[in-house]
């Protein structure tokens, strides 16, 4: 008897995304959203206002979020809460 399976893979998709990064943290413009990325560690080598192809994943919540700074007095509304799998410059 011959055993078969079917494995699938998980195609990653891409999104044009700008960077944005300022006191309260960091963030994915994605077409009219802004997305608060939780781990900023994928972002780290992206700069302010670059271009980039982002694979992200919708979250309810952050896990390891950084306390804003006391001497940023910003609020900065966004879309919702992203991790981010892969990025890529262009």
């Amino acid at each position: 008897m011959v055993f078969c399976s079917v494995v699938s893979c998980k195609k990653e998709s891409y999104a044009n995304a700008t960077v944005i990064k300022n006191c309260t943290g960091t963030y994915l413009q994605v077409l009219d959203k802004i997305y608060k990325v939780c781990n900023v560690n994928k972002t780290t080598s992206s700069e302010n206002g670059q271009k980039v192809l982002a694979s992200f994943n919708l979250t309810k919540e952050c896990k390891n979020d950084m306390p804003i700074p006391a001497t940023c007095y910003m609020l900065y509304q966004n879309d919702g809460l992203i991790n981010v799998i892969d990025i890529k410059k262009l």
